[in-house]
């Protein structure tokens, strides 16, 4: 064979190798695009930490006791405040004044019959006594007459003293008036209060949703917190839960609950307070970020990673936070769950452990 003959030998085996290789490096690209590769995923551990159901809401500061009187309540035309705004008051104490001259004339007079009819009285039974004993059975009539005419006029002056009290508008507890106002108008001439009385003693309202308000109880401790005393907190308790709800502008049930403040709470009525009410703490319990639940109607399930592969479990939550939640059945403290499932990640699906 010639050296020519050789060469060319060679040269077509180094093609053939080198379209071998080609074919096999266009098949191994092939296999590796349609060949299902197993998918990346995080996983954290499920740990134990202490969760508490915390209600954080805004109140407002109201008083315990409040009296309002508004102008179409009034019985006659209002005629004078008989206090202050900021005056302390105690209870039974006149607020206002109605018009009254009708009645005070009529307990004037009511007052002078009786003390005529005292005075008749007196006089009969004086002459009664002073009389021999022939005469007292004839004098004794004028006693009994007497008598009657007292009873009568002393009837009559209780009425005309209930109508004359009727024409003030007492306290109906110690107290500081608040508001003052003659016209019982707004600015825009909608009805306000007269006269608006409010005890000593402040509360703070608050307005819950129906979910949170079923989890809250009497005597529960609150924190209460205001932007006007930053840095102060206060402690105060759950003291009434409403029985039920109103709707909001929204259409959203709310309940009203009242929170009893510490003695000396120094924030004045009106101002708006943060409230924070923990109805529930479980200590040490299973706990897993939201980021690692999968919702499968109304409930949920993680993927537990065991040897390579995850499977599908069920849980059942608990309390949650604001990234974690309790599970209460399903996992223990230790097991490692597929954060941020991807899509499509199935039971029992072979993965690959990112960092």
């Amino acid at each position: 064979m010639t050296a020519e003959a050789a060469n060319g030998r060679k040269r077509r085996r180094w093609w053939t190798s080198i379209i071998l290789l080609c074919c096999l490096l266009a098949a191994a690209g092939v296999w590796w695009l349609v060949h299902p590769k197993a998918p990346a995923v995080q996983l954290v551990t499920v740990r134990r930490q202490t969760m508490q159901n915390q209600i954080f809401t805004a109140g407002t500061v109201k008083p315990t006791q409040r009296q309002v009187v508004m102008m179409d309540q009034l019985s006659a035309p209002f005629d004078h405040f008989d206090v202050a705004t900021g005056q302390t008051v105690q209870s039974g104490q006149a607020l206002i004044t109605l018009e009254n001259s009708s009645q005070a004339a009529a307990l004037t007079a009511a007052r002078q019959t009786e003390t005529s009819a005292e005075n008749t009285l007196a006089q009969a039974q004086a002459e009664y006594q002073a009389a021999s004993a022939v005469m007292k059975p004839q004098l004794y009539a004028a006693v009994a007459n007497a008598q009657t005419a007292l009873a009568q006029a002393q009837a009559q002056l209780n009425q005309a003293q209930a109508a004359y009290n009727a024409t003030f508008i007492r306290a109906q507890f110690s107290g500081t008036v608040l508001t003052e106002n003659p016209g019982g108008l707004d600015s825009q001439g909608n009805a306000a209060p007269l006269l608006e009385l409010v005890g000593r003693q402040n509360e703070v309202v608050l307005d819950v949703s129906e979910v949170d308000a079923v989890h809250l109880r009497k005597g529960m401790s609150a924190d209460i917190t205001s932007e006007a005393f930053p840095g102060k907190t206060w402690t105060g308790h759950v003291q009434t839960v409403a029985s039920f709800a109103t709707e909001d502008s929204s259409g959203t049930g709310q309940v009203e609950v009242d929170v009893a403040v510490p003695k000396g709470f120094p924030v004045p009525l009106g101002y708006q307070v943060n409230v924070n009410i923990v109805s529930a703490s479980h200590t040490k319990v299973p706990v897993i970020p939201y980021d690692a639940l999968v919702q499968q109607g109304s409930a949920y399930e993680v993927f537990v990673y065991r040897q390579g592969r995850v499977q599908a479990q069920s849980v059942t939550l608990g309390i949650t936070g604001t990234d974690a939640v309790e599970v209460t059945q399903g996992l223990t403290p230790g097991e490692q769950v597929v954060l941020n499932p991807p899509s499509g990640l199935t039971n029992g699906e072979a993965v690959n452990v990112r960092d």
